[in-house]
């Protein structure tokens, strides 16, 4: 990655975490998340929290996620996701990127 796709890769990161600790993990605030922690299946998320991430992702970051990009290799890690949204995924590009 260059380095402004790094920029962009640890902001998504970050809000991301943020977010998911503050919706998912506010009972649970030791819980670790680092960024290949499996979202769905270690339980912090799951399946309506789904679309909720990805209705938060949308809203912060510009962008727009077809149903089809919904899977787990785009949106099962904040790392994934910060890739996902670094390099702007087929309909974030087409809407700006992350901005």
């Amino acid at each position: 990655m260059s380095e402004p796709q790094l920029d962009r890769h640890a902001e998504v990161v970050d809000l991301t975490r943020e977010w998911v600790r503050e919706n998912f993990l506010y009972m649970r605030p030791d819980w670790p998340l680092d960024e290949n922690t499996p979202l769905l299946r270690s339980g912090v998320v799951d399946s309506i929290g789904v679309i909720e991430m990805v209705g938060y992702l949308e809203r912060t970051f510009g962008c727009t996620i077809p149903e089809r990009e919904i899977t787990e290799e785009n949106l099962g890690t904040l790392g994934a996701i910060g890739r996902y949204l670094s390099r702007g995924g087929s309909a974030a590009t087409a809407q700006g990127g992350v901005r």
